[in-house]
Formats: structure tokens, sequence, C-alpha cells
């Protein structure tokens, strides 16, 4: 199961959300390998994700998401995403579309799927990490947009 907290961060941004915090929970089930355990999504703002960014990654810089594998019988992880550091980078018209991108990104990797390659660094399009998230990008976001 996923379960999403702090949804007010991201209503704050972003107001008219075209769907419910569940709407984004039930798709991104449909779509994980999940099992009986369960993801936590999580919305903050952007000091605590540098904090977290300094701290497990040594990097001291507001980032748009991070996830932690817990891999507990209950809990598999959690991923952090940062609404404010998005908005900056994206138009409202995209908001939505990379928040589901990054809600997916982190699962994958809690999951065990990892980047062959830096993503900053050299085009990313071939990657099988990305042809994965994209594919179930897609399918979220023509879903959420049927409702």
């Amino acid at each position: 199961m996923v379960k999403i907290f702090d949804i007010q961060l991201l209503l704050e941004i972003y107001p008219k959300l075209p769907f419910t915090h569940r709407g984004i929970e039930e798709y991104l089930e449909q779509f994980s390998t999940l099992g009986e355990q369960n993801v936590d999504i999580i919305f903050v703002e952007k000091q605590y994700i540098k904090e977290l960014n300094k701290k497990h990654r040594g990097k001291n810089e507001v980032t748009d998401v991070l996830s932690f594998n817990l891999d507990t019988k209950e809990l598999l992880g959690e991923v952090y995403i940062c609404p404010e550091y998005i908005i900056k980078k994206f138009s409202k018209k995209k908001f939505i579309e990379e928040i589901v991108r990054l809600c997916v990104h982190g699962v994958l990797h809690l999951q065990g799927e990892d980047h062959e390659k830096v993503f900053d660094k050299v085009d990313y399009k071939d990657e099988p990490m990305y042809i994965k998230q994209e594919e179930i990008v897609d399918k979220i976001l023509k879903k959420l947009i049927q409702k």
C-alpha cells in the first residue's frame, strides 16, 4: 500500500489538484509490485530535504526527491518529495506530471531499480529505469485524466 503524507504542502503550491491524494495512491499501487509492504510518500519543505540530502548523501543542497529503503516487514521505505523545488523547475502545467514522475521514481528505487548513468551528465532516455518509469507515469497520468 502507498500512503501519502503532508499533501497540504502540495496543495499550498497547487491548490487545484486535478485528483485526490488517494487517486495517486491507488494508481501507484496498481503499477507497483509492493506485495505486503508499504511505501510512504512524504511531501516536505526545502530546508528539510536539504538536511536529509546533506546527512545521507553529503550534498548540502535542495533536491527534488530522496528515497530511503527501510525494508522492514511493514514498510519497504519512504520517498521524500519537495514541491517547492519542483514548482521552480516546471510550469504549473507540468508540475502534476513531475509529482507523479517523482513518486514513481522513488518507488522504483525502493524496489531495487537504479540508474546506470548519472542523470545530469548524459542523455538518459535509453536508460532502463527511465524507460520503465516513463511507461508507468504515462499509464498513471492517463488514468488520472480519465477521472
